[in-house]
């Protein structure tokens, strides 16, 4: 029997061999009568259902929160991997989200709430241009705007500043009041003097005057004294006036580093500031009668100076003054028991005799002391260039 014939003595539908929700085939005549069965075409599946692309990205701002740059409803309408809209009969069914956009969308839809929620009762962002996004608020930290100056340049600035205090800072020390009215020159050595040494048990001291006009400044005066020019040989022996008693040159000595004369730090701290460079010292003696002399010269910056150091030593008596120059027997006592000393400022030099006993004995009414401190103080290398000066 046609098998067309079973299926309709049976009474159920012809099935499609396509599968059962395909129609089954419309019967002809020539079906009917047994003939070859007409297969309708396949139906053309429907097209598979494609999303839309994504929207452009939106303009990177640096005011752009992070929460907000990812758009959550980005799929709600389509696939974001093809813009080919979609044909045939899966058109009308590509406009309608699926379950999976739905959730996708419902999703989006809970967390723009939930960020309005966060959101609310914050102040609105002043000057914002409508639909623009807010300033991000990072950790760390303000937000720094686009263009701005970054921390290497502030940095940078506060270096700048701090070179121009210190600079300034100098320009005031430097051009301070407390600066010596005479500046010595830069040559000037003043070392370390000594803690302890002997002092006279009197003192007297003069400016300097008119007379030595010529070598007021060493700037006039440049030319540096020699142990020959201060103790020459026409000065070896030095008589006081009756006639009695002459003293005779046993040592000399000069001395670039004038602290190297003196002891006590406030005494080396005047020479430094008067700008001393040099200190020449001699010492004189008379064994058959029993006196000894000492000299010296020193080499400042200005009359000045001169007079602001001779003054000095009427303060520091005791606790620093000049050192005489050391000598053998019997001069390595001087400086124990009574002795007398002046300081003459003549022009910038600074001249200091100290006259006393070799057995330490003696007062003030001495006149072979006071004949002494007058000839130590006729210093010749002074004296020779003072004339030269003023004439």
């Amino acid at each position: 029997m046609d098998p067309d014939e079973q299926r309709r003595g049976s009474g159920r539908p012809p099935v499609s061999r396509q599968g059962r929700r395909q129609p089954a085939a419309r019967r002809t005549a020539q079906s009917r009568a047994g003939g070859p069965r007409r297969t309708p075409p396949p139906r053309r599946p429907a097209a598979r259902r494609e999303r839309p692309a994504p929207p452009p990205p939106r303009a990177p701002y640096d005011d752009v929160p992070y929460e907000d740059s990812f758009q959550d409803d980005a799929f709600a309408h389509g696939d974001a991997h093809t813009g080919v809209p979609p044909e045939g009969d899966g058109a009308a069914r590509a406009g309608r989200p699926d379950k999976r956009g739905k959730a996708r969308q419902g999703k989006a839809q809970r967390g723009k709430a939930q960020r309005g929620k966060a959101e609310r009762g914050k102040p609105k962002d002043a000057g914002r241009a409508p639909g623009r996004p807010g300033a991000p608020e990072r950790r760390g930290g303000p937000a720094r705007r686009a263009g701005g100056p970054g921390p290497k340049l502030y940095f940078a600035a506060a270096a700048v500043l701090g070179v121009l205090v210190l600079l300034g800072a100098a320009a005031v020390v430097l051009s301070g009041d407390d600066a010596p009215e005479s500046k010595g020159p830069t040559g000037a050595r003043i070392g370390r003097a000594a803690g302890t040494g002997p002092s006279p048990a009197s003192y007297s001291s003069s400016p300097s005057s008119s007379a030595y006009a010529g070598i007021a400044n060493r700037s006039g005066d440049p030319q540096p004294l020699t142990v020959g020019e201060a103790f020459p040989s026409s000065a070896a022996k030095l008589p006081v006036p009756d006639g009695k008693i002459a003293v005779k040159l046993r040592a000399k000595r000069l001395d670039a580093d004038c602290a190297a004369a003196v002891w006590g730090g406030s005494v080396a701290e005047e020479l430094g500031r008067g700008g001393c460079t040099q200190a020449a010292r001699g010492i004189y003696s008379d064994t058959e009668h029993g006196y000894a002399l000492a000299v010296a010269v020193f080499n400042l910056a200005g009359s000045a100076d001169a007079d602001r150091f001779v003054a000095r030593l009427e303060t520091t008596i005791g606790a620093g003054f000049v050192r005489p120059l050391e000598a053998p027997a019997p001069l390595d006592r001087f400086g124990r028991g009574f002795g007398m000393a002046r300081g003459l400022a003549m022009g910038h030099f600074a001249v200091v005799s100290w006259a006393q006993r070799l057995d330490g004995k003696g007062d003030e009414k001495d006149e072979n002391l006071l004949s002494l401190l007058i000839e130590g103080g006729k210093a010749p290398a002074v004296l020779g260039r003072a004339a030269r000066g003023t004439g």
